[in-house]
């Protein structure tokens, strides 16, 4: 009987422990919310704005490959460069400011 205990609580710890392996070695997801922000600048309309988003995300894109070494079809954007773009553009994340139009799809790398 004690024996069946220490292995239950044996085989809850190594499934703590191997819970906590897996999120730790998980990759690092860059922020996939970054085009769902809302930007906002003083003045400036929502013409204004695509015009400024669209010019940043051609700055910030990015080659990349799959697995077979080929280029991706769907545009990929750094958030680090298209957030430094928007807010050299003068642009700030705001709530209740422009959002990027549907269809507008890009997958985001660090």
């Amino acid at each position: 009987m004690m024996k069946m205990v220490d292995r239950g609580v044996r085989n809850a710890i190594m499934a703590g422990v191997l819970s906590v392996l897996a999120a730790a070695c998980a990759p690092a997801t860059p922020d996939q919310n970054l085009f769902t922000l809302s930007w906002g600048k003083l003045g400036m309309g929502y013409e204004a704005f695509v015009n400024d988003r669209n010019n940043c995300v051609m700055a910030a894109s990015v080659v990349t490959e799959n697995v077979a070494g080929r280029e991706r079809a769907m545009p990929a954007v750094s958030a680090s460069r298209f957030k430094d773009c928007m807010r050299a553009r003068g642009w700030e994340a705001a709530a209740g400011g422009y959002s990027a139009p549907l269809g507008y799809d890009v997958r985001i790398v660090n």
